[in-house]
């Protein structure tokens, strides 16, 4: 080796022990500058920044916390499960921990779909998130997740419309209007499609711009059948938005878009519609079955 390539060598070992050893500390406002990367849709990099605080500060909560979030939405939820459990043995009783916590279990048993560790994720969070409502009786978004939850879930999982009315009416002493919008989604279980239709028109009225219950109506209108152009319109009305963690996403809006232009019988429109639907979130079993349902031939 050249004594030129020796003090190159020396020189990179260096910067190396230097940036792991003697690293600078992140600034005192990446979480304030993380939440503003998160806004502007710049995930990847709230997740290096966020990286580098939680190696720094391991025992900075709001930061694993958020970092899990980050994690959660590039669809690494097996990571961000594993950078919440240990956190909770020091802090038991801390509902926003048990409640991200929670949430991500429940969201990764979406993504399985079966099986045994699908069933225990989901029973796992189904309780971490019932414990943090009981620590925090009044967090909106707690109740949500639940009341999706034992709306959406099987049985054998834990899934029971009743608890989900319960969480339903508890919500509704605390924001009327989401209250509504959820309900709403339980008639829409039950199939009471008009009901359902008529519960997001009073939230709407009430609150025009909910991003739920925009969701919901178009969601309802996709199942139904029945009023399609206001169904799409209330879609594409969520699509200009960034939604909230708690809130569906957009790959939800492009299935359920799918689904009312097959209603139509416009199965172009319909195959743009679940091709976007898989590119945003590829784990999404459905849209892919409606895509090559609408992919052969009539």
């Amino acid at each position: 080796m050249s004594s030129s390539s020796y003090t190159l060598c020396l020189a990179v070992s260096a910067l190396i022990f230097a940036r792991t050893a003697f690293a600078i500390p992140p600034p005192a406002d990446t979480l304030a500058e993380a939440r503003r990367l998160i806004a502007s849709s710049r995930v990847p990099e709230a997740r290096e920044s966020l990286t580098n605080l939680v190696a720094h500060e391991p025992g900075n909560l709001e930061a694993r916390i958020l970092l899990a979030d980050v994690l959660g939405r590039i669809h690494r939820r097996e990571e961000a499960i594993a950078l919440l459990k240990p956190a909770l043995k020091d802090h038991p009783a801390n509902a926003g921990l048990l409640g991200a916590y929670g949430g991500q279990c429940l969201l990764r048993a979406g993504e399985l779909g079966g099986g045994l560790q699908a069933l225990l994720l989901a029973r796992r969070g189904r309780d971490a998130m019932e414990r943090a409502v009981a620590l925090a009786p009044g967090m909106i978004s707690l109740r949500e997740g639940l009341i999706e939850f034992y709306r959406q879930a099987p049985s054998l999982a834990g899934g029971d419309l009743e608890k989900a009315r319960g969480h339903a009416a508890a919500l509704a002493k605390l924001d009327p209007v989401r209250g509504v919008v959820w309900s709403a989604s339980l008639l829409l279980e039950e199939k009471r499609y008009a009901e359902a239709i008529a519960a997001c028109d009073a939230a709407l009225a009430a609150r025009p711009g909910d991003y739920v219950a925009l969701f919901t109506l178009g969601r309802t209108v996709s199942e139904s059948g029945l009023r399609l152009e206001d169904g799409e319109a209330a879609l594409r009305r969520c699509l200009a938005r960034t939604p909230k963690a708690s809130e569906p996403g957009h790959a939800g809006v492009y299935y359920r878009l799918g689904m009312i232009a097959e209603k139509r019988g416009d199965r172009s429109a319909a195959r743009a519609a679940y091709e976007r639907c898989i590119a945003e979130r590829p784990t999404f079993s459905g849209p892919a079955e409606a895509l090559k349902r609408v992919s052969t031939s009539p």
